[in-house]
């Protein structure tokens, strides 16, 4: 059952976005930072219960094997996310502080070698250095069911097929293996006549039935049909394409292909209608799991035919290399409170002689044009870093070593900061500076190789990562649409970061907030004041999607059956999806308490504020069952006999930060009815380390080791010889 997680629903009808009813988060349940990083983001995001996930028993090294990630870490959090039966709605699978971020892969780049060999490689054969044994934590997250798989095609340099690569591959490469051949037969008779041309229409046609969301195909039937002067079909088939992303209205008007029927009305009135993007790279475009990704960055739904992910970033590393405790959780406050702000300021484009800049120099116009298209500014500066800005919304550079303060610019909340260089994501050694250096001084996300990558733009982010991100997608999102090869990428930061998003509002009339209901609970959805038309609503109870429904004239009723649901508590969220090539999520949260049957739990405690040096006291009541459990995110930390119980229970186990805790009253049939739960604010001091930037660590070793290596000459002068004794000098 373990990749059970990865085929849920299938190709079921689904909306992207990135909500946190989509995001599953990780905890080292062994790491007080993990824990404290992870508390306060789930206040922070209102991140359901049922989708937090504590790990034990991990090794404490920044590295760990293939082996540990596999089996300690993705298949038991696809494992849980089937037991707890939110599978089929997670899109994001984040990590909190306290993990490996580098995972040895050398037996996946050996058999990646022996599979393909030459045929990846160049006149030299396979470039091994290029396919480095070491992944990052979160690209492997990215690619899990390849890398659980053994498949290790997701190390090549165009592995990510979510990337938004040149617009030009749109039409050429939607498919691989036969499918593949099959179209490029069909449409290499465009210029031929009679059978061989029908026979085309009937190829592509059948791939449409299979893959209805493949623009190439629909696009390519579009043209065929108006060569033939079939405007009626050509339009249809165009109006197929426009709905599956083809937004290029330019293009098309200059498309031979379509001058027979260019006067038609048909034709003219779709075209006009058409967005008319620039046919530079495939549209931004909001992610879902269940999407399977084609070669061209278009959907197929033939299994087979595109790949699927699961987007992943750290929130913090705070050890080694890493930030501290404070300046991460400064770090999450700033961008968790950033989305929706659209902020105005510069993005910085960085041009010098160093290769680290040259390898992404000439996509630099191309992203500021994009900018400029969304309102916004891209200037180009000819050093390292922009000198005394204070209104940097993000930068794209490349030097080995660099000093944000002494920069005297400031990143505004949600900003991201990019640089290529060789050990940015490599938080164990100290050479060149770490994408630390960014977080500490307040961007909301940054990302480093975490193994000499080489300066191959495959590997880092595009430029136009900044434009997928004004576009309104989440942190993750621009980043993963933006690095072809990823394997090596460490990733830090809130992957929901979303200051540009306009998110669809709902209310919900008919429920209160803490309120009781029984029997069928009726309820109105309203979205007619949002200020972005809705495409649909999703209902959750106690984080588990239970019913997808569309608005009718903004407004949609909704019939719950509490009957089959237990007494108690229970959190019903309603989520709405913005209608537009985003997706972007909105929600509205209340909490209810059943009562069907009379069965109730109460727990209470007289602590709101505790040090993580004491102990916690609670108190738990119930009339139904014969055993009560606290439960914190879904993680069992006692179980007590009887109806009337107390649990004692040290803070430091739960960790430092905003706590959320219930009890549930268990019955031997394994009925439970669940109290409403209770917040704690459990304090401690933050870890503290000496503050140090990466380059006085580096010159502070050196200084050490030359003292150390001065000292022992000088002992070596100053030592007088020994007297021999005629046996042989004696030590």
């Amino acid at each position: 059952m373990i990749l059970a997680a990865l085929t849920l629903l299938g190709s079921a009808s689904c909306y992207a976005g990135g909500g946190p009813e989509n995001v599953v988060l990780v905890v080292n349940g062994d790491s007080a930072a993990s824990k404290l990083i992870a508390n306060h983001y789930i206040q922070a995001r209102q991140i359901p219960a049922r989708n937090v996930i504590y790990l034990n028993g991990l090794p404490e090294r920044q590295i760990a094997s293939l082996e540990v990630f596999k089996e300690q870490i993705i298949k038991p959090i696809l494992q849980q996310m089937h037991e707890r039966k939110i599978g089929d709605g997670i899109d994001y699978i984040v990590y909190s502080a306290g993990f490996p971020t580098t995972i040895d892969v050398r037996d996946h780049t050996s058999l990646l070698s022996a599979r393909v060999g030459d045929a990846l490689g160049s006149e030299r054969g396979f470039q091994k250095q290029l396919y480095h044994g070491h992944g990052s934590l979160n690209a492997l997250t990215y690619f899990a069911g390849a890398v659980i798989a053994d498949q290790p095609g997701y190390m090549t340099l165009d592995s990510n097929t979510y990337f938004r690569r040149r617009a030009s591959a749109i039409l050429k490469r939607p498919f691989v293996g036969s499918r593949q051949k099959e179209f490029e037969n069909a449409t290499a008779a465009f210029e031929s006549e009679g059978a061989e041309f029908d026979q085309a229409i009937k190829t592509l046609e059948g791939l449409a039935k299979l893959n209805p969301d493949q623009v190439a195909v629909t696009y390519w039937l579009a043209r065929f049909s108006a060569r033939k002067g079939d405007a009626s079909q050509a339009v249809r088939w165009l109006t197929q394409a426009v709905r599956g992303g083809w937004k290029y209205r330019s293009q098309t008007q200059s498309d031979l292909a379509f001058s027979e029927i260019s006067d038609d009305p048909l034709f003219q009135g779709i075209v006009e209608r058409m967005p008319d993007q620039p046919f530079d790279f495939v549209t931004t475009r909001g992610f879902k799991s269940k999407r399977a990704w084609a070669p061209n960055g278009m959907l197929n739904r033939e299994p087979g035919q595109g790949n699927r992910f699961f987007l992943s970033t750290v929130l913090a590393i705070t050890r080694n290399y890493g930030t501290t405790e404070k300046e991460a959780l400064r770090q999450l406050k700033i961008s968790t409170r950033a989305d929706e702000t659209h902020p105005t300021g510069t993005f910085y484009f960085s041009d010098t002689k160093d290769v680290r800049n040259t390898t992404r120099f000439p996509n630099y116009r191309l992203a500021i044009e994009a900018l400029e298209r969304l309102g916004h500014k891209g200037v180009v500066i000819k050093q390292p870093l922009p000198n005394q800005e204070r209104d940097v919304l993000g930068l794209t550079t490349g030097t080995p070593n660099f000093n944000w303060t002494s920069s005297g610019s400031k990143f505004l909340p949600g900003a991201i900061g990019d640089n290529l260089t060789s050990y940015g994501g490599k938080m164990d050694i100290a050479s060149q500076t770490k994408l630390s250096e960014f977080i500490r001084n307040g961007a909301a996300g940054a990302s480093g190789a975490v193994v000499e990558p080489y300066a191959v733009q495959a590997k880092f982010p595009h430029p136009m990562i900044h434009a997928h991100y004004v576009a309104g997608c989440s942190l993750a999102e621009s980043f993963y649409q933006s690095i072809q090869g990823s394997h090596q990428m460490l990733i830090v930061g809130d992957a929901l970061c979303q200051p540009y998003a306009t998110k669809p509002v709902i209310s919900l009339v008919g429920i209160d907030d803490g309120g009781e209901i029984k029997a069928t609970l009726n309820f109105e959805v309203d979205g007619s004041q949002s200020p972005v038309p809705i495409a649909g609503i999703e209902t959750y109870v106690d984080g588990v999607l239970v019913n997808r429904a569309r608005l009718e004239d903004g407004k949609r009723k909704i019939k719950l059956d509490t009957t089959g649901m237990s007494d108690g508590f229970h959190e019903l969220r309603v989520v709405a999806i913005a209608k537009n090539e985003i997706e972007t999520t909105g929600n509205q949260i209340v909490s209810v308490s059943v009562n069907n049957s009379g069965f109730k739990t109460k727990l209470s405690t007289d602590q709101v504020e505790i040090l993580d040096t004491d102990e916690l006291v609670f108190t738990a009541t119930s009339n139904f069952g014969d055993s009560i459990e606290l439960m914190h995110n879904m993680r069992p930390i006692a179980k007590r006999i009887g109806r009337e119980v107390e649990f004692r229970i040290p803070a430091k186990l739960l960790g430092r930060g905003p706590i959320t805790l219930e009890a549930i009253a268990l019955d031997t049939d394994g009925g439970g009815v669940a109290s409403m739960p209770i917040k704690i604010d459990v304090k401690g001091r933050l870890s503290i380390r000496k503050e140090m930037t990466e380059q006085k660590r580096a010159a502070s070793k050196k200084a050490a080791i030359k003292k150390k290596a001065n000292k022992e000459e000088a002992n070596e002068r100053t030592k007088k010889p020994r007297a021999s004794s005629g046996e042989g000098d004696k030590y």
